[in-house]
């Protein structure tokens, strides 16, 4: 019995570390593209490459947020983390879209 709560510890403390990666990722993903949203600010021409790396840091964030809820798929506050995750990642998505 033992073993089994320990697996089942392991299991949420990973889980809990892929959505702070996946939180960590989302706003980094804001941070790379502060110069796209706001060019007056800095002024002169630029190539503007944070619009894929945002999209990078998106992709993996839905990616370990789908990998924490496989591992915890009975918990409901997993699920709305994940969805939570997921609505901000199609939300930064939509927004970098008109960037690319």
């Amino acid at each position: 019995m033992t073993t089994t709560r320990a697996s089942s510890m392991v299991k949420s403390c990973a889980a809990a570390a892929l959505y702070a990666v996946a939180a960590a990722l989302v706003l980094f993903s804001f941070a790379m593209t502060v110069e796209a949203d706001n060019p007056a600010a800095f002024p002169g021409r630029r190539d503007n490459d944070g619009a894929f790396g945002a999209l990078l840091c998106v992709g993996v964030a839905a990616l370990s947020a789908a990998v924490a809820v496989t591992s915890l798929s009975r918990r409901l506050l997993s699920k709305a983390a994940c969805a939570t995750i997921i609505l901000v990642c199609v939300c930064r998505v939509v927004g970098v879209a008109g960037q690319l």
